[in-house]
């Protein structure tokens, strides 16, 4: 909250906690919305940029004005869940001042989570759309013994549901996978009410699939895939919303991103020639677009077949995936634009270093400076559903540094 604002919990509204879901309940406005708050519009405008006010911004109109549920605000002026945190057995749920709202001990201890993932593994959601925060935890407990699972708690810390990794997927002969599913990323739908996305990947075989999750917890496979399913990214496009996906594709041996509508038919990854990569109940929708990364020199040099997608970045203009080539940080960046037409590629500032320390090691005879793979355009593998597969270029972006690196030799 910003100096000279006014503490809106020193401002109380009766509760209405039992309102009916109607339109009396809906605020037209910010002048609706600070009137309701006994605040300016001003006001109400720096408590939803600097404190979590919860309004409503339309999505197809720019210029329409934003919308507040009075039941949302009355439970951000109680002071809703705003901050957890995660103990060996323990999740605690604060408020925006720090105080505890309430806790949960699990019976067995969870595994340490490294910073990147537990930002997508503990999120605080309003998965009704009733105005009220709850937690979704996806679990991983320290014993193999106990499957990972996602928890759904309440604003008041009720488990509201959880469901197991072990989606409903059978090999090509009908039997079902060991029980060594894992959840590998979670994606949260933008507007509040919406279904849970889920990424997840068989340890202990090939497979991998993306589901959605219903605010009452049931699942369905949206989309079976030949390899792990590793990152999800929401998107919103012109013709609707969207989930990209990526990870790894063992039937072609290549990592992959896939466009998925979030409304279409379950879907399935386009089928290669290696029969053991299926699934004998997938879905039989298509994916709105299926892409193949190409191996790279330092994939072959290091005798690994494919590198792994690992990382789905979303920025103003587009999307950035990350795949690996060389390991130890080595990659290649693809940008696309949302709809996942290829702009272009570009090195990871670590690619360069792996590419050198194969050149001491006589695995790669050229320098990097003069590497061919980067003299011309690398090629994607492209299926859609009206065309089938066909090879999409995609160019390097400059690469500046390179350019001095030339000039000063």
């Amino acid at each position: 909250m910003r100096k000279g604002d006014s503490d809106p919990s020193k401002n109380p509204r009766p509760s209405r906690t039992t309102r009916d879901r109607t339109e009396d309940d809906i605020l037209n406005g910010w002048k609706e919305i600070g009137k309701f708050l006994h605040c300016s519009a001003k006001t109400a405008q720096r408590w939803a940029d600097s404190d979590d006010l919860p309004i409503l911004r339309p999505v197809t109109r720019s210029k329409a004005p934003v919308l507040a549920s009075k039941r949302a605000l009355d439970a951000w002026l109680k002071g809703g869940v705003e901050h957890v945190a995660l103990t060996d057995t323990k999740l605690i749920a604060l408020d925006r001042r720090s105080r505890i709202l309430w806790s949960y001990e699990f019976q067995h201890s969870l595994r340490n989570y490294g910073q990147d993932e537990l930002e997508w593994r503990l999120r605080i959601v309003d998965l009704k759309g009733e105005g009220e925060r709850g937690v979704l935890l996806a679990a991983r407990f320290s014993t193999q013994q106990n499957p990972n699972t996602l928890f759904y708690f309440s604003s008041s810390g009720k488990i509201d549901w959880r469901l197991e990794a072990d989606p409903l997927l059978r090999n090509r002969d009908g039997l079902p996978f060991d029980r060594a599913w894992a959840f590998k990323d979670i994606a949260v739908t933008p507007t509040s009410g919406g279904p849970v996305w889920a990424a997840l990947g068989n340890h202990a075989g090939w497979a991998g699939c993306v589901l959605r999750i219903d605010p009452r917890g049931r699942a369905t496979v949206q989309f079976a895939n030949a390899g792990y399913v590793e990152r999800l990214c929401p998107v919103t496009l012109q013709n609707g919303n969207f989930i990209i996906a990526c990870g790894e594709n063992n039937d072609f041996d290549q990592a992959f991103v896939a466009l998925l509508g979030a409304d279409d038919a379950p879907a399935g990854s386009p089928f290669g020639e290696r029969l053991v990569y299926r699934f004998s109940n997938a879905p039989t929708g298509a994916p709105s677009k299926y892409i193949l990364f190409p191996r790279t020199e330092l994939n072959l040099a290091r005798q690994s077949p494919y590198g792994h997608a690992t990382r789905i970045t979303q920025h103003a203009d587009g999307i950035i995936v990350e795949v690996e080539t060389g390991g130890n940080g080595g990659s290649f960046l693809y940008h696309f634009s949302k709809s996942l037409e290829p702009r272009y590629v570009f090195p990871s500032g670590s690619h360069e270093f792996v590419h050198q320390s194969l050149e001491k090691t006589g695995a790669i005879t050229h320098s990097w400076l003069n590497c061919p793979e980067m003299q011309t355009p690398l090629f994607l593998r492209t299926w859609e559903p009206d065309s089938g597969w066909y090879d999409q270029p995609i160019p390097w972006r400059d690469n500046p540094w390179k350019e001095l690196q030339i000039g000063s030799a």
